[in-house]
């Protein structure tokens, strides 16, 4: 009876061990497989702190795809701009486009399972706001830049705090109707960081909206600090550097990939940013900008702010350094995302009044710009229902083994 007991015993506690390594469910955060800038950035770090909870992030992308196993439960709301009577969770654009909103919006907030990679804020809940991405625009999808606009704010009345924009137009400028979309996320005190464009899609300077005054503008790094030129764009609006190389994502269709360009870097800085909020929801968008922007690590070959107003053009504050940002006190002076784009316009509209109504106010998207978004899925990854069976099966296996060994043992001792 005693050895019964013992065999009993011994059973329950290898099960329940190798049960709880197959488990996808954990009491902490963890890093996914290949999610290398986790601990080098010491996201995970934070995490012990702050994960998220209580903040909404905007995704402004290709839509999510809300049934994927990453995504379960992330998406609190969405809605499509495109025009194509979507729903912000059906995945719209062509072929090297529809996998983005998906893959952002697991980089911000995917749950970690499987093999899927857990999002740099996963309890920060995501609000999809779909709109077309890259060429072949159908003629019943109006404007991109009037669809971003419409999006912006349909995102801060849905109540995010963070609004994520991995997507540009190939040039600096922007129309009339961002000056008070963007104002308008200002004054409701939400954070907007978008990406500067990649070098190899032909991005010269950094392209719109990360030229919007108030903009977190972000460019790419590699994984070992350094600028990766292909990810990157220059200009004065750089603003932060973040991980841009092999970034894992969930893949729009099912499964996994890796994803390279500032697009991905973008969501980290916003995954970082919603972790500050929830960690202290009493400071502003401008505070959190300039916490993160003063806490930012020099890059090598490069000084970060040299000189008070002067960023570098390449790496503007520097690298990401989330730990510093939420540790960092707020700047005695916090620039006004508000009064900056209010002084742009004041500067640069001047005699426009009567442009505005002419029918060529607003750029002729049939030719450029148009609303692109990084080709930058390197390789997909087959899902990982596999692996969690053979994972599984050689758990059954190391018990039984475990168990026929402990019998014997027991019998040996009679």
């Amino acid at each position: 009876m005693r050895a019964a007991a013992r065999l009993a015993a011994v059973t329950a506690l290898v099960l329940g061990l190798v049960v709880g390594t197959t488990n996808p469910v954990i009491a902490a955060p963890e890093a996914g497989p290949g999610q290398w800038f986790i601990k080098d950035y010491g996201i995970d770090k934070l995490w012990k702190t702050t994960t998220g909870k209580g903040v909404k992030v905007a995704v402004i992308d290709s839509g999510v795809n809300t049934d994927h196993e990453d995504l379960e439960g992330v998406v609190s709301k969405a809605k499509d701009f495109s025009g194509l009577g979507k729903d912000g969770t059906t995945p719209i654009g062509g072929k090297t486009t529809i996998h983005h909103g998906t893959a952002v919006a697991g980089v911000i907030a995917g749950q970690g399972v499987g093999a899927g990679p857990t999002g740099v804020a996963p309890d920060a809940k995501v609000l999809s706001a779909s709109m077309w991405l890259g060429p072949d625009r159908p003629k019943e999808s109006g404007s991109t830049r009037e669809q971003a606009a419409e999006a912006i704010r349909w995102a801060v009345d849905s109540g995010a705090k963070v609004i994520n924009m991995s997507l540009g137009w190939d040039d600096p400028g922007w129309p009339e109707s961002w000056d008070k979309a963007f104002s308008y996320a200002y004054e409701k005190d939400v954070l907007v960081v978008a990406c500067v464009g990649n070098a190899s899609q032909g991005a010269t300077q950094a392209w719109s909206p990360s030229t919007v005054p108030g903009v977190i503008g972000v460019g790419g790094l590699d994984k070992k600090g350094k600028v990766l030129e292909d990810s990157t764009a220059p200009g004065t609006a750089v603003d932060l550097m973040g991980p841009a190389e092999d970034i894992p994502i969930p893949y729009y269709s099912g499964g996994y990939a890796e994803g390279q360009g500032c697009s991905f870097a973008s969501p980290i800085v916003s995954g970082v940013a919603a972790l500050i909020r929830a960690d202290d929801p009493d400071l502003s968008a401008d505070e959190v900008r300039a916490k993160l922007q003063s806490g930012a690590k020099s890059v090598a070959g490069h000084k970060g702010v040299s000189k008070k107003g002067e960023p570098d053009p390449v790496v503007g504050s520097g690298r990401l350094d989330p730990k510093a940002a939420l540790k960092a006190a707020v700047p005695e002076t916090v620039p006004s995302a508000e009064d900056e784009l209010s002084d742009w316009v004041t500067m640069h509209r001047r005699g426009e009044a009567e442009a505005q109504e002419t029918e060529t106010a607003s750029p002729d998207e049939t030719e450029s710009p148009r609303a692109v978004a990084p080709t930058d899925v390197a390789a997909s990854q087959p899902t990982p229902v596999l692996g969690f069976g053979v994972l599984a099966a050689g758990a059954l296996a190391t018990v039984v083994l475990m168990v026929l060994s402990l019998i014997l043992f027991l019998r040996r001792r009679r």
